[in-house]
């Protein structure tokens, strides 16, 4: 028999349960689905860029746990891109939502341990967040392409 599983502490919900392809129904679409802690361990190791064994601590899981679930949620990400499905974000059983701390209350040891363990090389999420598409501006550089 299994061990039972341990709680996996997680930040927050995501704002979306489903992300989708632009222009496809969502009743027309199968989807693939990924667990709200995977959501959370893409979040902390890609997003948040931390190394696994600090990322592990901050859900509450050891590292080869975390690494096998930041593995698994990458394989099920690159499945619905390259597939064109729908990602369903669903709960996961021996989730812990909101129990990790809040910013406001983390201790400077707590940030700058995070500091410290982030991967090397990371240079955040600035690059990756764009500024909003107004739709003006799209019309008018489709109709320079166009030309």
């Amino acid at each position: 028999m299994p061990r039972p599983r341990k709680p996996r502490r997680i930040h927050g919900a995501s704002g979306a349960q489903f992300f989708k392809p632009q222009g496809v129904p969502l009743r027309q679409l199968r989807a693939a689905v990924l667990s709200e802690d995977g959501m959370e361990a893409l979040r902390l190791a890609d997003a948040e860029g931390l190394e696994h064994a600090a990322a592990a601590d901050l859900m509450g899981i050891s590292r080869p746990t975390f690494s096998r679930l930041v593995s698994h949620a990458r394989t099920v990400v690159a499945t619905a891109l390259s597939e064109g499905l729908a990602l369903k974000i669903e709960g996961a059983a021996g989730s812990a939502k909101g129990s990790c701390k809040p910013e406001s209350e983390l201790s400077d040891e707590d940030c700058q341990r995070m500091q410290r363990r982030r991967r090397r090389g990371f240079c955040g999420r600035a690059s990756v967040i764009s500024k909003a598409i107004v739709p003006d501006e799209v019309e008018a550089s489709e109709g320079a392409a166009e030309v």
